[in-house]
């Protein structure tokens, strides 16, 4: 009689599980940059949209994935025992937690901190040298009229007396440094967006590599799931599309715009390896090496979700208000609860490790 023998599945390394994740996570960046790129020069307007929608959902992930999740974590270890009934109280485990959640505060401070010093740095760098020079007013006779131009508005006196009093010749030489100072203004508020751009890029950085170690750490651990994976997915889209299509609208090459997100993208597979290469597997719980685990990913889901919230803050939110407006908290609000639906189905359908 015949018997049909079982294969064994074939495992996966953990270290390739990890790559994995980390490249799916990311790969909305490219794909992003490159639709972006296609359909440039893209509105402001719709910029701005998708800006909101991406920042609803980069909220979700930092309030929920991780500082929520830790502070579950902390309330959950002080719940009623089924087996005696009782609340253990705050017990050794709880302290534990406890200077974990203290670890990801400071680190959420570290986090938002490093973002704008290096915002801060890259914003400087990227300014013309001559913006903070004084526009000179172009007229100054106040019986005639005057009329001065700085990089902010326009400011007008006698403006009635003002188109008489000149002369054809003055007329010209007034209008044209007119010309040249709303050209100024207006290559102002272009480097204003390309600098919007860059900060993204920035923030996507420095959250990307404590997320990526994250990543490695969560897959050794077992317990990556659909929804974070693609809640990563669903909130990097926007901020390479419209990142993308501010930098093509400043003229830099595509070659250099695909290049910014494809480092962001092989970085975060890399990382997220090197994060399951250095962790060990099947770490024994309240082991001293459980407690080192805990504590470095704490401190870096710190510094990971504070440089998201200050970029969010800074960059993207007041962006989406300028150019969407009212329609931006709407949107915004889209991109959380679409997050909180795909959590759901998540947990429905367990995740990609079992």
């Amino acid at each position: 009689q015949w018997q049909r023998q079982k294969i064994p599945a074939m495992t996966t390394p953990l270290w390739l599980q990890a790559l994995l994740f980390g490249l799916f996570s990311a790969l909305s960046l490219p794909l992003g940059a490159l639709l972006g790129l296609a359909l440039a020069p893209v509105s402001a307007k719709v910029t701005a949209q998708w800006m909101a929608f991406g920042g609803g959902a980069l909220v979700f992930a930092v309030a929920t994935q991780l500082f929520g999740e830790s502070l579950f974590r902390l309330d959950a270890s002080t719940w009623i025992h089924p087996a005696t009934g009782k609340s253990p109280g705050c017990d050794e485990r709880c302290k534990e937690l406890c200077v974990n959640n203290i670890l990801q505060i400071a680190g959420a401070m570290l986090g938002a901190t490093m973002y704008l010093l290096l915002n801060r740095w890259l914003e400087n760098r990227s300014r013309p040298q001559g913006e903070a020079r004084h526009l000179s007013p172009i007229g100054e006779d106040a019986q005639t009229g005057s009329m001065e131009l700085g990089g902010l508005g326009v400011a007008s006196a006698g403006v009635s007396n003002f188109m008489p009093a000149m002369g054809t010749g003055s007329m010209t030489l007034s209008l044209r440094r007119a010309s040249t100072l709303l050209e100024e203004e207006e290559e102002a508020t272009s480097m204003g967006s390309a600098q919007v751009a860059l900060s993204m890029w920035l923030g996507m950085m420095l959250d990307g590599i404590p997320e990526a170690l994250m990543l490695g750490f969560m897959t050794n651990e077992g317990s990556v799931t659909f929804s974070f994976l693609v809640a990563i997915f669903i909130a990097n889209f926007p901020e390479a599309f419209s990142g993308s299509s501010l930098l093509r609208g400043q003229k830099m090459p595509v070659s250099r715009i695909l290049l910014m997100w494809m480092v962001l993208f092989t970085l975060t597979g890399l990382l997220a390896m090197i994060g399951s290469l250095i962790m060990p597997a099947n770490v024994a719980r309240g082991s001293d090496l459980a407690k080192k685990r805990d504590s470095a990913t704490a401190l870096m889901e710190g510094i990971t979700g504070g440089a998201m919230l200050a970029m969010v803050s800074t960059a993207m939110l007041p962006e989406a208000f300028k150019g969407a407006g009212d329609k931006a908290g709407l949107i915004f609000v889209l991109g959380f609860v679409l997050s909180v639906w795909i959590t759901c189905v998540g947990y429905c359908y367990g995740g990609p490790q079992g």
